[in-house]
């Protein structure tokens, strides 16, 4: 008989160790999900820095200012012609 006394109250407090060493597993689990997440998130942020610095490289680059100046705005230097192809049938 005094064997089971001392039964019960270790399995009633292992059954709520038990709820408890559970919920450190999910929520472990859940961290970690978390900290893959953020450092995706960082990696994807440190490539954009990167193409940034790029392009403030190319910025300053006399070469890819005109560059854009004549493909995206569509300058030209003064004394310079532009000719444009027309097609037709």
């Amino acid at each position: 008989m005094k064997n089971l006394l001392w039964i019960v109250p270790l399995v009633i407090h292992f059954a709520f160790l038990g709820q408890n060493i559970f919920r450190s597993f999910v929520k472990i689990d859940k961290l970690k999900m978390e900290q893959e997440i953020k450092i995706k998130q960082k990696k994807e942020i440190e490539s954009l820095i990167v193409r940034y610095d790029e392009m403030i490289e190319n910025i300053n680059n006399p070469f890819y200012r005109e560059k854009v100046a004549r493909n995206q705005l569509q300058m030209v230097l003064p004394g310079e012609k532009i000719y444009r192809l027309i097609e037709t049938k």
